[in-house]
């Protein structure tokens, strides 16, 4: 990603959550807030041109 930004805090993300009509926990907010802001660290640590020629593919089958 390239513009670092600040997660959302545990209170925009219960208003963007209200919106989505589903019934959670306070429990539920907490954990759901937690790993999406993992992620979205996650996603800053990714390059954002990635050398696919390097990296051969990877075939699995069903039959092996």
């Amino acid at each position: 990603m390239s513009s670092p930004k600040a997660p959302p805090t545990l209170e925009e993300f219960r208003a963007r959550a209200a919106l989505t009509g589903l019934t959670l926990t306070e429990e539920d907010l907490g954990h759901l807030h937690k790993g999406y802001v993992g992620l979205l660290a996650q996603m800053e640590r990714m390059p954002s041109c990635w050398a696919w020629a390097a990296e051969p593919p990877h075939i699995f089958r069903a039959d092996e």
